[in-house]
């Protein structure tokens, strides 16, 4: 009787495939869980010393997991763009204002509307109780409005391409991006989402040593390399990157040893003046004076006891340069506009200790913003128009600008129509109002200046009109702030405040938000 001598190979063989085919399934189930536990869960449990605006998506993914991880008795959030994070100053406002909710962001720099739209059940997860988006004519995409006749036609096919390149897709919310536009985007760019789709470490990879990076600054270096300055405030302002007027004084109750100081030219004479306590100081009545020439330019070390030999108690310090000094320009912290003279760069934390966790949406009153207030208002104007307007067409930084701003000038001459993303936001309207959230939007406040390009246009006034009918329907506000602050020397640019600006405003916008809500309740 013969025998089918292949049989028992053929059966090794199926047998071989089926532990090769569960082997690669537990393998990708293995990557996949190893994936999620490393770069979504234990990675956000770093410390985060990120500073202002310095990593924004990573930043916004933190604070998302903050808000999602955590509850307030009742909690507001403000939802929007880089015009939202410079509108308002939440700490501030629960600090001061004593509210009757805890105000939060969740905002990023350049947050479209479609882009609140992808994070509409992130936000919903984020605990509000109100939700706020603070709104600007500029979050409308202009760039992918092209205006034909007396009317705009929004540009599908290029906002769809160049939509798919940006980060907050590519790091957010690929998933969701995909399943909409699969059919539409190329190979490569399907291929990239894809990936991004299956693994956090390809969309995180962008930002991962941020965090990592700033905490190494922060406690094992010297504090020389950092983005925003840190440290104790001087009496007469600080620029951001930590640059003195020619003159600081400063408070110095936390007195390492050793600090450091960034000097520009050669051959600087700098006085360091120390003072006993406050009275000494308003005075003027210094208990030791010492003056020091360095040299070499660049980074140096200071020593207190070698500055005050004589070990005498202190409590405030006045250093001021007593050279030729160097200017703004000069140290590349602005490039238009007014130029000014600067004295020296004190390092990250002068003259205090380390506090720099969960600072990312935290902001601080600095030089850059508040000399605008120092100025007349014909001088701010003139400044203004070198800084933001002179040849805006040639300049990259500007570009977005001048798109808005002729924008602004071409609602003028054409109708209100609605388009995807206006529509947008009538989408993330219906969205809280199916889940029973109270929504307000509010119209930021506008450079005067700017704002005079389109403010008596028909187009506004039925866009206005527009907006507020849909949300009247669904019991939601919409709150115009537009014109509410009048002193052009509020802004930086068209539609960011500076930080006096926000201050300025903070009591405008709670004010506004509590008489409306609260009171209904």
């Amino acid at each position: 009787m013969e025998t089918n001598s292949s049989s028992p190979v053929k059966q090794s063989l199926l047998g071989i495939k089926w532990k090769v085919f569960v082997a690669t399934i537990l393998l990708l189930c293995g990557t996949f869980l190893l994936d999620r536990i490393l770069f979504f869960e234990l990675y956000f449990l770093f410390p985060n010393e990120t500073e202002w605006d310095s990593s924004p998506w990573y930043n916004f993914i933190y604070k998302t997991k903050e808000l999602q991880s955590s509850k307030e008795k009742h909690r507001t959030i403000i939802a929007g763009s880089s015009v939202a994070l410079y509108s308002v100053l939440p700490d501030e406002i629960n600090q001061r204002h004593h509210p009757q909710t805890k105000y939060s962001f969740f905002s990023h720099v350049a947050m479209a509307p479609t882009d609140l739209y992808y994070y509409k059940e992130n936000l919903l997860a984020s605990n509000p109780n109100l939700v706020v988006y603070i709104h600007n004519f500029a979050d409308l995409q202009w760039e992918y409005m092209q205006k034909n006749g007396n009317r705009f036609v929004f540009q599908d096919k290029t906002w769809i391409q160049e939509f798919v390149g940006r980060y907050p897709t590519k790091t957010i919310y690929p998933t969701s991006f995909l399943k909409d536009f699969w059919n539409q985007i190329d190979r490569k760019s399907l291929s990239r989402l894809t990936t991004k789709s299956l693994f956090y470490v390809s969309r995180f990879r962008i930002f991962f040593w941020d965090p990592i990076v700033v905490f190494i600054d922060n406690h094992f270096r010297s504090g020389r390399k950092y983005h925003l300055y840190q440290g104790v405030i001087p009496k007469e302002g600080i620029w951001s990157k930590g640059w003195t007027k020619d003159q600081a004084t400063i408070e110095c109750k936390e007195q390492k040893q050793t600090e450091s100081i960034f000097i520009q030219n050669q051959n600087t004479k700098v006085l360091f003046r120390f003072f006993e306590n406050e009275k000494a100081l308003s005075s003027n009545s210094p208990l030791h004076v010492q003056s020091v020439q360095f040299q070499k330019s660049g980074w140096v070390d200071i020593h207190w006891d070698h500055l005050n030999d004589k070990n005498l108690h202190w409590e405030f310090v006045q250093i001021q340069t007593i050279s030729e000094l160097p200017t703004a320009k000069e140290v590349n912290l602005i490039r238009y506009g007014r130029d000014e003279t600067v004295g020296i760069r004190l390092s990250h934390f002068f003259c205090k200790s380390i506090q720099a966790e969960n600072r990312s949406y935290t902001r601080s009153s600095y030089w850059d913003d508040t000399r605008f207030v120092q100025m007349k208002v014909d001088e701010f104007e003139k400044e203004y128009f070198e800084r933001m307007i002179r040849d805006a067409g040639n300049r990259q930084e500007l570009w977005r600008l001048h798109v808005v701003r002729e924008a602004k000038k071409n609602v003028n001459s054409t109708q209100f129509e609605p388009w995807p993303e206006y529509n947008r936001i009538l989408q993330i309207s219906d969205f809280f109002y199916q889940n029973q959230i109270p929504f307000i939007i509010v119209l930021s406040p506008e450079n005067p200046i700017e704002y005079a390009f389109y403010k008596d246009s028909q187009w506004r006034k039925d866009w206005i009109s527009h907006l507020k009918t849909q949300l009247e329907k669904r019991g939601q506000t919409l709150i115009d702030h537009t014109d509410v602050i009048s002193d052009v020397r509020y802004f930086f640019d068209p539609h960011h405040l500076t930080y006096e600006g926000a201050s300025h405003y903070d009591s405008i916008f709670v004010n506004s938000i509590e008489s409306r809500f609260f009171s209904q309740k």
